[in-house]
C-alpha cells in the first residue's frame, strides 16, 4: 500500500490511508496534547474529589451506611440506583444485551447503548443486590484509583472488539495512571521525544495510549461520581458535610458478608470481582482447580476400564450428541446410524477424549506450578498492576498461548455436541449426507429465534470464533452460568454433557482472566513471537500429540467389542443374587475385552500400549471385579431369582433387535437411564481380589486410623457411598445437599463451579488433594450407582470406607 509522504508524522492521514484499504477499519476521534492534558486534568480533579468525599462521609457514617443498605428491599435499593444513574442498565451483562439489540453497523457508527458497553458492572440487577454496592465503594474509597486501571480498561473488551467504543488518538505521549497517587500527578503525560522509556512503558502496559488513559479516567470519573451520589440518597437525612462529627472505628471487613447460598461458588466470585479490588495471579487457588479437574480425569480413565456401567453411560452420552442423531428437515435419519461405523466414531470419541482430557490438565496443573516457583522469589514484582520480570512474563506469555491452544478441545466437542444436544436438536436441522464426504452440515431452524432465546444465543456464541472473541470465553461462561441457574427452564434445556463442558470450559476461562488480571495494563506489543510460542507449544504437547495420534489410528474395529452396549449391562444397583452376580461378571469380561483390544492396538502402532506411553504421570491400579456368588443365610424368595433371569434375557433380546434395526440402545431396568444425572468415577466394590492404592491411608500421623462422627444423616450418605453387596436390597439415592452437608462435616471446603461440577478441599493437611463430584442434573439426586462410584473415589483418593464413620 502506498502512504503520502507525510503520512508518518501525521497520523489523521495515516488512518486515512489505512482505511482507504479496510473501509471497515474505525478512525478514532484525534486530539491536541492540550485537548488531552485539559481532559485529563478535569477527570483527575473529578476522582480525587469524589474519592475524598466518599472517604469523609466513610469515616463518620460507614456502619449506618451498610445497615441502612442491607436493610433496603429490592426496590429501595433500585429506586436510590436510578435516581443516581439515570438510564441505569437494567440486567447483568448489559453489553452482551446490547450486542443482541443492534446491528454491528449500528453499533460502530453510534450506539444507543453507550453507557452499557462503558460500564457494564454498573447495571440494576447486580447493584441491587445487598453485597455489590458496598463492596465497589469499600474498595473505590480505600485504594488509589491507580490500582483499578487493568481492570477497568478489561472492562471495555466488549465495547472495543464491538468497535461501539473508540478511543481518541494522541501520538507521541505516554499517559500514566499506575503508581500515580496525587490528583496532579494521575494521568499526566510525558513525551515519547523528551523521554526514551515512554514508548516503552506503553509497550510493556505500565503506561497507556493517551486514547486509552482517558478512556479509563472516564470510567473511573462515572463511578466515583455514581458512588458519591448513591451515599448522599442514602444517608440524605444526616449531616454529612458537619466537621464536628467525631470519626468511626471502621466495621470489620466480614460486616456485609454473604448472606445467600451456604455454599460459595465460582459464579459469585467472578459476579463480585467487578466490585472489589482486582487480586493478583492466585497460583494456589488455580493449582487446586487444575490437579482437582487432572485427578478426575484419571478417575475417568479408571472407571471407563473398570465400570461397565459407566463405560455404557459414557458411550451413550457421547452417541446422543452427535450429529448424525439430527434429522434432515424431511425428516431423515443420517445413514449411518445403522451401521457400525456410526459406534465405530463413538467409542473413539470417548477413548480419545477420556485420555486426551487426563493429558491436558495434567500439563496445566504443571505449567501453573511451575509458574508458582517462578514467582515464589519474587512475590512484590507479581502484584496486579506492576511491571512483571522478564523470564516471567515471557513464561506466562506461552502459558497463556497454550491455555488458548488447548481450549479448542473442549470448544470442538461443544461445536459437535451442543446442535446434537437431546434438549436442543429441535432447533436444529442437518442437510443430506454428501455420499462422498464424512462431513455433516448443521444450520437452525429459525435464526430469528436468538433475538428472543437468551440461552441458545449464549451457546451459540462458542460455534463462531469471532464472537467468542468479541464476547470472551470467561465472560460467556459467567452469563451461562448465571442464566441456568436463574431459570428453571433453562436449566432443564442443559443435558450432563453440556453441563460437564461448561464446567471444563469455565475453569479454562477463569485461567484466562487470571492471566490478564497479571499484567498492569493494556499491551501494545507481545512480550513473544509467534513463532517462538508455536515452537514451545510444539515441544510442551509432545506427548499430548503422541497419545492422540495413537489413539485415533486404530483402524475401524472398535465396534467388535464395544457394541452393542447391552453387553455392558451391569445391574450393581440391584440386590445380588446368583443372576445379578454372573450378569456382572458378563459385562466386566466384554469391558476387559474392548480395552484390552485398545491396549493390543496401540503397542502394534508404537510399540507401547496407551497407559506403558503415560508411564509417569498415570498412576497404576488394581481394577475392582466381581467375586463369585457365594449362598448365604439371606436368600431370595422361591422363584424370584428365575423370574430375575427370565426378565432380563428378555430385556437383552429386546436391547439387541433394536440395535441390530435403529442402530441406538434402549435403556432396561438393569441399564441406566439416557438421560440420568451425570457424575465421574468408579464404582466402590470392596473385594478380596482388590488392593489400595500406596498413595491412600486411613490413618492419621500417628498411625491411628481415623474416625469421623457424623450426624445420623451424614452416617445414612456415607454407609451408601460405601455400602459392601449383600443379599439384601441396596440403599435407595442420595439427595445432593446432604450429601454436600455430609462433605463439610468432615472437614471439606466446597465450592460450586460453574456447570455441574462441585470442588471438595480438605480443610485438614492431612488430606490436601482436593477432588471434584458432579452434581446430578437435572435431577436433584444421586443414584445408587453413581453414589458408590463417588465412594470409589474418595477410597481411591484418601483410603476411606465405612469403617471410617460412627453416629456422634
Amino acid at each position: 500500500m502506498d502512504f503520502p509522504d507525510d503520512a508518518y508524522t501525521d497520523p489523521q492521514k495515516l488512518f486515512q490511508a489505512i482505511s482507504a484499504g479496510n473501509p471497515n477499519l474505525p478512525t478514532p476521534l484525534f486530539l491536541s496534547f492540550q485537548e488531552v492534558k485539559r481532559t485529563a486534568k478535569q477527570y483527575s480533579s473529578d476522582i480525587f474529589t469524589a474519592q475524598r468525599a466518599i472517604v469523609s462521609v466513610l469515616d463518620h457514617y460507614e456502619e449506618a451506611l451498610i445497615k441502612r443498605w442491607l436493610k433496603k428491599t429490592t426496590t429501595q435499593r433500585q429506586k436510590i440506583l436510578t435516581t443516581a444513574f439515570p438510564g441505569i442498565p437494567p440486567t447483568h451483562r448489559p453489553d452482551f444485551w446490547a450486542i443482541r439489540k443492534e446491528s454491528h453497523a449500528q453499533t460502530r457508527q453510534e450506539s444507543r447503548y453507550r453507557d452499557y458497553w462503558l460500564l457494564p458492572s454498573l447495571n440494576l440487577e447486580d447493584l441491587s443486590k445487598p453485597r455489590n454496592l458496598l463492596l465497589l465503594l469499600r474498595s473505590r474509597a480505600r485504594n488509589p484509583p491507580g490500582v483499578f486501571v487493568n481492570a477497568d480498561a478489561n472492562s471495555v473488551h466488549v465495547g472495543h472488539v464491538a468497535q461501539a467504543l473508540m478511543p481518541p488518538y494522541l501520538s507521541g505521549y505516554t499517559m500514566l495512571l499506575n503508581g500515580q497517587y496525587t490528583q496532579d500527578a494521575y494521568g499526566r503525560m510525558i513525551s515519547c521525544d523528551e523521554n526514551h522509556e515512554a514508548f516503552d512503558m506503553m509497550s510493556r502496559g505500565t503506561g497507556l495510549q493517551p486514547g486509552e488513559g482517558l478512556q479509563v479516567m472516564e470510567i473511573q470519573q462515572r463511578k466515583m461520581q455514581f458512588l458519591q451520589r448513591c451515599i448522599e440518597l442514602t444517608l440524605q437525612d444526616l449531616p454529612l458535610k458537619d466537621p464536628g462529627i467525631p470519626k468511626q472505628l471502621a466495621p470489620a471487613d466480614d460486616s456485609f458478608a454473604s448472606t445467600g447460598s451456604q455454599w460459595p461458588s465460582l459464579t459469585q466470585e467472578i459476579e463480585e470481582a467487578p466490585y472489589t479490588v482486582p487480586d493478583p495471579f492466585d497460583m494456589a487457588r488455580l493449582c487446586t482447580f487444575a490437579v482437582a479437574k487432572r485427578n478426575e480425569a484419571e478417575d475417568h480413565i479408571w472407571s471407563l476400564r473398570e465400570d461397565p456401567s459407566d463405560f455404557q453411560e459414557a458411550v451413550m452420552e457421547w452417541s446422543d450428541h452427535r450429529q448424525e442423531r439430527i434429522l434432515t428437515a424431511s425428516g431423515k435419519a443420517h445413514p449411518v446410524l445403522r451401521q457400525d461405523v456410526f459406534w465405530e466414531r463413538v467409542l473413539s470419541n470417548v477413548v480419545v477424549n477420556a485420555y486426551t482430557d487426563f493429558v491436558m490438565w495434567d500439563l496445566i496443573s504443571k505449567e501453573i506450578d511451575l509458574l508458582a516457583k517462578m514467582k515464589a522469589p519474587q512475590p512484590n514484582h507479581t502484584r496486579a498492576n506492576q511491571e512483571l520480570p522478564e523470564d516471567f512474563s515471557q513464561a506466562l506469555a506461552h502459558f497463556e498461548h497454550l491455555v488458548e491452544q488447548l481450549t479448542k478441545g473442549p470448544i470442538g466437542n461443544w461445536k459437535v455436541g451442543m446442535v446434537a444436544s437431546p434438549p436442543l436438536r429441535q432447533h436444529y436441522v442437518r442437510e443430506p449426507q454428501d455420499p462422498h464426504s464424512t462431513r455433516i452440515r448443521v444450520t437452525t431452524k429459525d435464526s430469528s429465534r436468538k433475538k428472543t432465546d437468551h440461552l441458545l444465543w449464549l451457546l451459540e456464541v462458542f460455534l463462531q470464533e469471532d464472537q467468542l472473541f468479541l464476547c470472551g470465553l470467561e465472560n460467556v461462561c459467567d452469563e451461562l452460568e448465571r442464566e441456568i441457574r436463574s431459570n428453571k427452564a433453562s436449566r432443564e434445556r442443559i443435558s450432563p454433557y453440556i453441563a460437564n463442558l461448561i464446567s471444563e470450559l469455565s475453569v479454562l476461562g477463569e485461567i484466562k482472566r487470571q492471566i490478564g488480571l497479571m499484567t498492569p495494563g493494556p499491551r501494545m506489543i507481545e512480550v513473544i513471537g509467534e513463532d517462538d510460542k508455536k515452537a514451545e507449544f510444539s515441544r510442551k504437547i509432545k506427548l499430548f500429540s503422541e497419545v492422540y495420534q495413537a489413539l485415533t489410528s486404530m483402524g475401524n474395529s472398535l465396534a467388535a467389542t464395544g457394541a452393542p452396549l447391552s453387553k455392558f449391562n451391569y445391574p450393581s444397583n440391584r440386590r445380588r443374587t446368583l443372576a445379578t452376580t454372573q450378569m456382572m461378571q458378563r459385562a466386566e469380561k466384554n469391558l476387559d475385552a474392548f480395552w484390552s483390544q485398545i491396549d493390543d492396538r496401540c503397542q502394534k502402532i508404537t510399540g507401547k500400549t496407551v497407559h506403558e506411553m503415560l508411564d509417569g504421570i498415570l498412576k497404576d491400579r488394581p481394577l475392582q471385579r466381581t467375586a463369585d456368588w457365594i449362598e448365604s443365610d439371606s436368600k431370595p424368595r422361591y422363584g424370584e431369582e428365575n423370574s430375575e433371569l427370565d426378565t432380563t434375557s428378555s430385556q437383552l433380546a429386546a436391547l439387541e433387535l433394536q440395535n441390530r434395526t435403529e442402530g441406538t440402545v434402549i435403556t432396561t431396568p438393569l441399564a441406566q437411564e439416557k438421560h440420568k444425572p451425570k457424575t465421574r468415577g468408579a464404582p466402590y466394590m470392596p473385594l478380596s481380589t482388590t488392593a489400595q492404592d500406596s498413595n491412600t491411608s486411613t490413618s492419621t500421623k500417628d498411625g491411628v486410623t481415623r474416625i469421623f462422627e457424623v450426624s445420623k444423616r451424614g452416617l445414612k450418605v456415607f454407609t451408601t457411598l460405601f455400602y459392601t453387596p449383600t443379599g439384601e436390597e441396596p440403599p435407595g439415592e442420595i439427595p445432593w445437599s446432604e450429601f454436600l452437608s455430609a462433605m463439610a462435616s468432615v472437614g471439606f471446603s466446597i465450592k460450586k463451579l460453574d456447570g455441574s461440577a462441585w470442588i471438595f478441599a480438605p480443610v485438614d493437611d492431612e488430606w490436601k488433594q482436593s477432588i471434584i463430584f458432579h452434581e446430578p442434573h437435572p435431577g436433584s439426586k444421586i443414584p445408587f450407582q453413581v453414589a458408590r462410584r463417588f465412594g470409589r473415589r474418595l477410597w481411591r483418593t484418601y483410603g476411606w470406607s465405612s469403617d471410617n464413620f460412627r453416629r456422634a
